[in-house]
């Protein structure tokens, strides 16, 4: 959870039992990941709110909604998910079972190349130039919901993404999304950065 989504969990509590989210209902609960384990504790006061770590990959689930995992993302940011190194592609392809994880791979270390020889116009490229959708839409789930290449398995998976302003917060602009409704939306919108070492 990056940017302003501390906010975001601050618009949530103090309108706990006033905001019905699809597919979890009217909100009941708040609850904070615990640290190093499994599990939450729930939040009784907008203090609590401030706890919320923002930095931790080890989870997925940024805060827990009525007992359910989720990802809290700032409207408008510019990735889905920061990072996948090179030095865990092939790991995370293969226990993965996405077609052909060593092609891929040459092929992305081909336009890196590329792009440190100033071959490429910008850094960005569409990801269907590198995966098939279903080959995409699996790593991505990953990377979002369900784990890190660094770490393994999140002990905070999440199962939804709750999408939000990070300003000027309402209802009407927090969307609340399966993980098939998040990629639907926004997947002509996803690209793969090159990033510089």
């Amino acid at each position: 959870m990056a940017g302003n989504e501390k906010a975001i969990c601050e618009f949530l509590f103090s309108n706990m039992g006033s905001i019905s989210l699809r597919h979890i209902g009217q909100l009941v609960e708040i609850g904070i990941p615990l640290s190093n384990r499994p599990g939450y504790r729930s939040a009784q006061s907008l203090d609590d709110i401030s706890e919320i770590l923002t930095t931790d990959s080890r989870k997925k689930a940024d805060v827990y909604l009525n007992s359910t995992g989720v990802s809290v993302k700032q409207a408008g940011g510019s990735f889905a998910f920061n990072r996948l190194q090179r030095a865990n592609i092939l790991e995370v392809y293969s226990t993965l079972g996405l077609t052909k994880p060593q092609s891929k791979i040459t092929q992305i270390d081909r336009e890196i190349k590329k792009f440190h020889e100033g071959l490429l116009p910008n850094r960005n490229l569409p990801w269907q130039e590198f995966l098939s959708e279903k080959d995409f839409k699996t790593l991505l789930n990953y990377l979002m919901m369900l784990g890190s290449p660094n770490i393994g398995k999140s002990i905070h998976p999440a199962e939804f993404i709750l999408e939000a302003p990070a300003i000027n917060i309402s209802i009407s602009e927090v969307f609340f999304y399966s993980f098939d409704e998040y990629f639907e939306t926004y997947k002509e919108n996803f690209q793969i950065a090159i990033r510089r070492q």
